[in-house]
Protein backbone atom coordinates (compact mmCIF):
# COMPACT_ATOMS: atom_id res chain seq x y z
CA UNK A 1 0.00 0.00 0.00
CA UNK A 2 3.01 2.36 0.93
CA UNK A 3 4.42 1.48 -2.58
CA UNK A 4 1.19 2.53 -4.29
CA UNK A 5 0.90 5.70 -2.28
CA UNK A 6 4.75 7.08 -3.11
CA UNK A 7 3.62 6.05 -6.45
CA UNK A 8 0.38 8.21 -7.15
CA UNK A 9 2.61 11.00 -5.07
CA UNK A 10 5.65 10.39 -7.60
CA UNK A 11 3.35 10.94 -10.68
CA UNK A 12 2.00 14.08 -9.06
CA UNK A 13 5.33 15.47 -8.90
CA UNK A 14 6.24 14.48 -12.48
CA UNK A 15 2.59 15.97 -13.34
CA UNK A 16 3.74 19.59 -11.83
CA UNK A 17 7.02 19.81 -12.66
CA UNK A 18 5.90 19.73 -16.29
CA UNK A 19 2.63 21.04 -16.03
CA UNK A 20 4.19 24.51 -17.26
CA UNK A 21 5.24 23.21 -20.62
CA UNK A 22 1.77 22.56 -21.44
CA UNK A 23 0.81 26.38 -20.93
CA UNK A 24 -0.46 28.86 -22.96
CA UNK A 25 -1.92 32.39 -22.14
CA UNK A 26 -4.22 33.72 -24.11
CA UNK A 27 -6.87 30.63 -24.29
CA UNK A 28 -10.37 31.00 -24.68
CA UNK A 29 -12.23 29.41 -21.42
CA UNK A 30 -13.69 25.58 -22.36
CA UNK A 31 -16.29 26.17 -19.78
CA UNK A 32 -18.27 29.14 -17.85
CA UNK A 33 -16.68 27.49 -15.03
CA UNK A 34 -13.03 27.92 -15.34
CA UNK A 35 -12.79 31.73 -15.09
CA UNK A 36 -14.99 31.39 -11.82
CA UNK A 37 -12.62 28.43 -10.38
CA UNK A 38 -9.72 31.06 -11.89
CA UNK A 39 -11.05 33.95 -9.49
CA UNK A 40 -9.94 31.71 -6.33
CA UNK A 41 -6.52 32.02 -6.59
CA UNK A 42 -5.37 35.38 -5.01
CA UNK A 43 -7.44 33.69 -2.13
CA UNK A 44 -5.78 29.99 -2.23
CA UNK A 45 -2.59 30.86 -3.02
CA UNK A 46 -1.71 32.34 0.51
CA UNK A 47 -2.77 28.70 1.96
CA UNK A 48 0.58 27.03 1.24
CA UNK A 49 2.82 29.73 2.34
CA UNK A 50 0.71 29.30 5.76
CA UNK A 51 1.38 25.61 5.94
CA UNK A 52 4.87 25.93 5.28
CA UNK A 53 5.34 28.80 7.83
CA UNK A 54 3.55 26.10 10.13
CA UNK A 55 5.99 23.49 9.46
CA UNK A 56 8.91 25.58 9.71
CA UNK A 57 7.71 26.28 13.57
CA UNK A 58 7.74 22.62 14.10
CA UNK A 59 11.33 22.52 12.96
CA UNK A 60 12.09 25.13 15.27
CA UNK A 61 10.77 23.68 18.24
CA UNK A 62 12.25 20.59 17.82
CA UNK A 63 15.56 21.98 17.51
CA UNK A 64 14.63 23.73 20.57
CA UNK A 65 14.20 19.72 22.06
CA UNK A 66 10.27 20.25 21.87
CA UNK A 67 8.73 16.69 21.11
CA UNK A 68 6.94 17.15 17.96
CA UNK A 69 4.32 14.60 16.88
CA UNK A 70 4.93 12.85 14.00
CA UNK A 71 0.88 12.69 12.73
CA UNK A 72 0.75 16.49 13.34
CA UNK A 73 3.61 16.64 11.07
CA UNK A 74 2.87 14.21 8.72
CA UNK A 75 -0.49 15.83 8.36
CA UNK A 76 0.74 19.27 8.17
CA UNK A 77 2.81 18.02 4.77
CA UNK A 78 -0.06 16.83 3.35
CA UNK A 79 -1.94 19.61 3.95
CA UNK A 80 0.87 21.79 2.32
CA UNK A 81 0.82 19.49 -0.74
CA UNK A 82 -2.92 19.84 -1.51
CA UNK A 83 -3.30 23.42 -0.71
CA UNK A 84 -0.20 24.03 -3.31
CA UNK A 85 -2.02 21.69 -5.64
CA UNK A 86 -5.33 24.13 -5.66
CA UNK A 87 -2.88 27.15 -5.43
CA UNK A 88 -1.56 25.75 -8.79
CA UNK A 89 -4.60 25.10 -10.64
CA UNK A 90 -6.05 27.98 -9.90
CA UNK A 91 -2.89 30.09 -10.81
CA UNK A 92 -2.83 27.94 -13.95
CA UNK A 93 -6.46 28.54 -15.16
CA UNK A 94 -6.05 32.03 -14.37
CA UNK A 95 -3.23 32.58 -16.34
CA UNK A 96 -4.20 30.94 -19.67
CA UNK A 97 -7.02 33.93 -19.43
CA UNK A 98 -4.04 36.12 -20.36
CA UNK A 99 -3.24 39.80 -19.66
CA UNK A 100 -0.30 39.34 -17.74
CA UNK A 101 3.45 40.03 -18.53
CA UNK A 102 4.40 36.90 -20.19
CA UNK A 103 7.88 36.37 -19.04
CA UNK A 104 6.97 36.87 -15.20
CA UNK A 105 4.25 34.72 -15.95
CA UNK A 106 5.96 31.79 -17.03
CA UNK A 107 8.57 32.36 -14.42
CA UNK A 108 5.77 32.51 -11.89
CA UNK A 109 4.54 29.59 -12.73
CA UNK A 110 7.59 27.30 -13.01
CA UNK A 111 8.25 28.51 -9.63
CA UNK A 112 4.74 27.16 -8.01
CA UNK A 113 5.40 24.17 -10.16
CA UNK A 114 8.25 23.20 -8.50
CA UNK A 115 7.17 24.21 -5.00
CA UNK A 116 4.05 21.63 -6.17
CA UNK A 117 6.37 19.06 -6.93
CA UNK A 118 8.67 19.37 -4.14
CA UNK A 119 6.12 18.91 -1.75
CA UNK A 120 4.64 15.66 -3.34
CA UNK A 121 8.14 14.29 -4.07
CA UNK A 122 9.01 14.83 -0.58
CA UNK A 123 5.89 12.63 0.67
CA UNK A 124 6.28 9.75 -1.23
CA UNK A 125 10.04 9.42 -0.02
CA UNK A 126 9.59 10.04 3.78
CA UNK A 127 6.71 7.52 2.96
CA UNK A 128 9.50 4.81 2.37
CA UNK A 129 12.46 6.52 4.15
CA UNK A 130 11.74 8.94 6.69
CA UNK A 131 14.41 11.10 7.46
CA UNK A 132 14.74 14.24 9.24
CA UNK A 133 17.47 15.50 6.84
CA UNK A 134 15.41 15.04 3.66
CA UNK A 135 12.78 17.73 5.56
CA UNK A 136 14.90 20.20 6.13
CA UNK A 137 16.43 20.03 2.72
CA UNK A 138 12.93 19.84 1.41
CA UNK A 139 11.71 22.50 3.57
CA UNK A 140 14.57 24.65 2.26
CA UNK A 141 14.00 24.29 -1.05
CA UNK A 142 10.29 24.91 -0.90
CA UNK A 143 11.78 28.33 0.64
CA UNK A 144 13.67 29.32 -1.99
CA UNK A 145 10.96 28.12 -4.73
CA UNK A 146 8.46 30.16 -2.70
CA UNK A 147 10.52 33.07 -2.95
CA UNK A 148 11.02 32.49 -6.83
CA UNK A 149 7.17 32.12 -6.97
CA UNK A 150 6.38 35.18 -5.03
CA UNK A 151 8.80 37.60 -6.83
CA UNK A 152 7.30 37.48 -10.22
CA UNK A 153 3.54 37.45 -9.11
CA UNK A 154 4.30 40.41 -7.05
CA UNK A 155 5.59 42.20 -10.17
CA UNK A 156 2.74 41.05 -12.12
CA UNK A 157 -0.41 42.04 -9.65
CA UNK A 158 1.02 45.26 -7.98
CA UNK A 159 4.50 46.27 -9.83
CA UNK A 160 8.07 47.08 -9.41
CA UNK A 161 7.79 48.50 -5.72
CA UNK A 162 11.41 49.82 -6.36
CA UNK A 163 9.99 52.38 -9.13
CA UNK A 164 9.62 55.01 -7.01
CA UNK A 165 12.33 54.44 -4.95
CA UNK A 166 14.07 57.94 -3.73
CA UNK A 167 17.61 56.52 -5.25
CA UNK A 168 15.77 56.63 -8.40
CA UNK A 169 17.09 59.20 -11.23
CA UNK A 170 15.07 62.09 -10.80
CA UNK A 171 12.98 62.81 -13.45
CA UNK A 172 12.69 66.19 -15.75
CA UNK A 173 10.23 68.64 -14.76
CA UNK A 174 8.39 67.93 -17.71
CA UNK A 175 7.78 64.50 -16.33
CA UNK A 176 7.86 65.60 -12.78
CA UNK A 177 4.69 67.76 -12.95
CA UNK A 178 3.21 65.69 -16.14
CA UNK A 179 3.56 68.70 -18.61
CA UNK A 180 1.79 68.37 -21.68
CA UNK A 181 4.49 68.52 -24.76
CA UNK A 182 4.13 71.74 -26.89
CA UNK A 183 1.56 71.59 -29.37
CA UNK A 184 1.68 72.18 -32.98
CA UNK A 185 -0.23 73.51 -35.59
CA UNK A 186 -2.01 71.15 -36.88
CA UNK A 187 -1.89 68.87 -34.04
CA UNK A 188 -2.97 65.15 -33.46
CA UNK A 189 -5.48 64.97 -30.83
CA UNK A 190 -4.53 61.51 -29.70
CA UNK A 191 -0.97 62.02 -29.22
CA UNK A 192 -0.66 65.53 -28.12
CA UNK A 193 -3.71 65.29 -24.89
CA UNK A 194 -5.37 61.97 -24.78
CA UNK A 195 -2.38 59.39 -24.23
CA UNK A 196 -0.64 61.76 -21.97
CA UNK A 197 -3.53 62.02 -19.60
CA UNK A 198 -3.38 58.31 -19.58
CA UNK A 199 -0.30 57.96 -19.15
CA UNK A 200 -0.08 60.55 -16.08
CA UNK A 201 -3.07 59.46 -14.22
CA UNK A 202 -3.91 55.79 -15.43
CA UNK A 203 -0.75 54.18 -16.79
CA UNK A 204 0.01 52.85 -13.24
CA UNK A 205 -2.40 50.99 -12.92
CA UNK A 206 -3.52 49.94 -15.90
CA UNK A 207 -0.04 49.50 -17.59
CA UNK A 208 2.43 47.02 -19.04
CA UNK A 209 3.65 46.12 -15.73
CA UNK A 210 0.16 46.33 -13.93
CA UNK A 211 -3.05 45.77 -15.61
CA UNK A 212 -6.15 46.10 -13.28
CA UNK A 213 -8.73 43.93 -14.55
CA UNK A 214 -6.41 43.22 -17.92
CA UNK A 215 -6.73 46.60 -19.28
CA UNK A 216 -4.50 48.38 -20.41
CA UNK A 217 -4.18 52.12 -21.35
CA UNK A 218 -0.74 52.75 -21.90
CA UNK A 219 -1.32 52.40 -25.97
CA UNK A 220 -4.00 53.28 -28.67
CA UNK A 221 -4.32 49.71 -29.61
CA UNK A 222 -4.38 48.10 -26.05
CA UNK A 223 -7.13 51.11 -24.99
CA UNK A 224 -9.41 49.51 -28.09
CA UNK A 225 -8.64 46.55 -26.98
CA UNK A 226 -10.50 46.54 -23.34
CA UNK A 227 -10.17 44.56 -20.66
CA UNK A 228 -11.77 41.91 -18.51
CA UNK A 229 -15.36 43.85 -18.83
CA UNK A 230 -15.00 43.99 -22.80
CA UNK A 231 -14.40 47.26 -24.60
CA UNK A 232 -13.90 50.69 -22.33
CA UNK A 233 -14.57 52.78 -25.30
CA UNK A 234 -17.19 52.96 -27.92
CA UNK A 235 -15.70 55.04 -30.53
CA UNK A 236 -18.66 57.89 -31.39
CA UNK A 237 -20.55 57.04 -28.16
CA UNK A 238 -18.63 58.22 -25.45
CA UNK A 239 -22.06 58.26 -22.90
CA UNK A 240 -22.22 54.34 -23.57
CA UNK A 241 -18.42 54.18 -23.08
CA UNK A 242 -17.21 52.40 -20.11
CA UNK A 243 -13.66 54.24 -19.05
CA UNK A 244 -16.32 57.54 -19.38
CA UNK A 245 -18.86 55.90 -17.06
CA UNK A 246 -15.65 54.82 -14.55
CA UNK A 247 -14.44 58.54 -14.76
CA UNK A 248 -17.87 60.13 -13.62
CA UNK A 249 -18.47 57.88 -10.59
CA UNK A 250 -18.42 59.54 -7.45
CA UNK A 251 -14.95 59.81 -6.14
CA UNK A 252 -16.02 57.43 -2.73
CA UNK A 253 -17.59 54.41 -5.04
CA UNK A 254 -15.38 51.74 -4.69
CA UNK A 255 -15.71 51.54 -9.05
CA UNK A 256 -14.74 55.05 -9.56
CA UNK A 257 -11.52 55.43 -11.57
CA UNK A 258 -8.71 56.64 -10.38
CA UNK A 259 -8.49 55.85 -6.89
CA UNK A 260 -9.67 58.44 -4.01
CA UNK A 261 -5.49 58.52 -3.11
CA UNK A 262 -4.10 58.81 -6.59
CA UNK A 263 -4.38 61.86 -9.14
CA UNK A 264 -8.05 62.32 -10.33
CA UNK A 265 -8.73 63.76 -13.44
CA UNK A 266 -10.11 67.48 -13.83
CA UNK A 267 -13.10 68.21 -15.46
CA UNK A 268 -11.83 69.42 -18.38
CA UNK A 269 -9.32 66.16 -18.82
CA UNK A 270 -12.54 64.02 -18.74
CA UNK A 271 -14.50 66.59 -21.22
CA UNK A 272 -11.86 66.16 -23.70
CA UNK A 273 -11.38 62.59 -23.49
CA UNK A 274 -15.55 62.03 -24.28
CA UNK A 275 -14.86 64.80 -27.29
CA UNK A 276 -12.57 62.15 -28.33
CA UNK A 277 -14.56 59.15 -28.31
CA UNK A 278 -17.82 60.69 -29.64
CA UNK A 279 -15.64 62.25 -32.53
CA UNK A 280 -14.74 58.58 -33.42
CA UNK A 281 -11.96 57.63 -30.98
CA UNK A 282 -9.55 58.23 -33.56
CA UNK A 283 -4.82 58.09 -33.20
CA UNK A 284 -4.68 59.39 -36.43
CA UNK A 285 -6.75 62.57 -36.72
CA UNK A 286 -5.33 66.34 -37.08
CA UNK A 287 -7.10 69.49 -36.19
CA UNK A 288 -5.70 72.99 -36.64
CA UNK A 289 -5.45 74.98 -33.78
CA UNK A 290 -7.34 77.90 -34.85
CA UNK A 291 -10.22 75.23 -35.29
CA UNK A 292 -9.58 73.35 -31.97
CA UNK A 293 -13.17 72.89 -30.49
CA UNK A 294 -13.81 73.95 -26.47
CA UNK A 295 -13.18 70.89 -25.27
CA UNK A 296 -9.24 70.84 -26.25
CA UNK A 297 -8.96 74.65 -26.09
CA UNK A 298 -7.13 74.58 -22.33
CA UNK A 299 -4.96 72.28 -23.81
CA UNK A 300 -3.42 74.51 -25.97
CA UNK A 301 -1.99 76.43 -23.46
CA UNK A 302 1.92 76.41 -22.76
CA UNK A 303 3.35 73.89 -19.91
CA UNK A 304 -0.32 72.76 -18.68
CA UNK A 305 0.44 70.72 -16.48
CA UNK A 306 -1.89 67.52 -15.26
CA UNK A 307 -0.20 66.95 -11.85
CA UNK A 308 -0.82 69.62 -9.55
CA UNK A 309 2.34 68.27 -7.15
CA UNK A 310 6.06 67.74 -8.11
CA UNK A 311 7.02 64.22 -8.49
CA UNK A 312 10.13 63.37 -6.62
CA UNK A 313 10.45 60.29 -9.49
CA UNK A 314 10.21 59.63 -12.84
CA UNK A 315 6.74 57.52 -12.32
CA UNK A 316 4.12 60.87 -12.58
CA UNK A 317 1.71 58.29 -12.56
CA UNK A 318 1.67 57.76 -8.27
CA UNK A 319 1.71 61.36 -7.18
CA UNK A 320 -1.60 62.23 -4.98
CA UNK A 321 -2.75 65.81 -5.66
CA UNK A 322 -3.59 68.02 -2.81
Amino acid sequence: MKRFRAFIYISLAVLFAAAPLLFEAGEEASSPWTPFIASFHPLVLHLPIGMLAAQLALELARLCGKNVDRGIRNFLWHLTALSATVSFATGYLLGEEGGYEQELLTDHLWAAGIFTSICWSTLAINLLTPHRLLRVFSLAALCCSLVLASHPGGLMVHGDPFANAPWKKAASPENNYGLLPEVGDPFNPYLAVIQPIMDAKCVSCHGEEKKKGKLRLDSFDAIMRGGDFGACVEPGDSYNSLLVELLEYPIDDEDHMPPEDEPQLTQAEIDVIKWWIDNGAKADQSIARSEAPEALKPFLVPNYRLLEKPMETGNPATETEE
